[in-house]
């Protein structure tokens, strides 16, 4: 390929500024992130956590994480053996259905480990970093603890 091809080709492909630098596109904030979910401007405040902000949240989640996928799990009481546990996410429980939601404990989902299916909160769950999930999970988490 031929210079002028090549050059040609570099701006097609929109890695370079016509002076020849490399764009620099700003990566969206974990806060502008969330802000998308809910559909409101840069400067606006995060909600806090309600059921109508849960089921816009869930929505947003169902949408686009991958089920099902693995995560980390640490229990808080019981059987202490192993601190770490790896869970399957199946599904996630939609907050709307006419029963009580605790919003204490945010959005909830089934999954799956060696012996049984478990109702989690999807906040204390841990996904590595290399699971295409990582980053919606994360924002979530984010969200839901800082906006209590």
């Amino acid at each position: 390929m031929s210079q002028a091809d090549e050059s040609r080709l570099e701006t097609q492909v929109g890695d370079r500024h016509h002076a020849g630098r490399p764009y620099h596109f700003a990566t969206p904030s974990q806060e502008q992130r969330v802000r998308k979910v809910f559909g409101l401007g840069d400067d606006a405040p995060l909600p806090a956590v309600n059921d109508h902000a849960l089921a816009t949240y869930y929505d947003y989640l169902v949408a686009h994480l991958s089920l099902p996928f693995e995560a980390l799990y640490c229990p808080t009481g019981g059987d202490m053996r192993q601190l770490i546990h790896y869970v399957h996410v199946i599904e996630l429980t939609d907050p709307r259905p006419g029963r009580m939601h605790n919003n204490l404990h945010g959005l909830s989902c089934k999954a799956r480990n060696a012996k049984q299916v478990l109702e989690l909160s999807l906040a204390d769950l841990g996904v590595r970093d290399d699971n295409p999930n990582c980053q919606l999970m994360d924002d979530y988490a984010y969200w839901f603890v800082n906006s209590h």
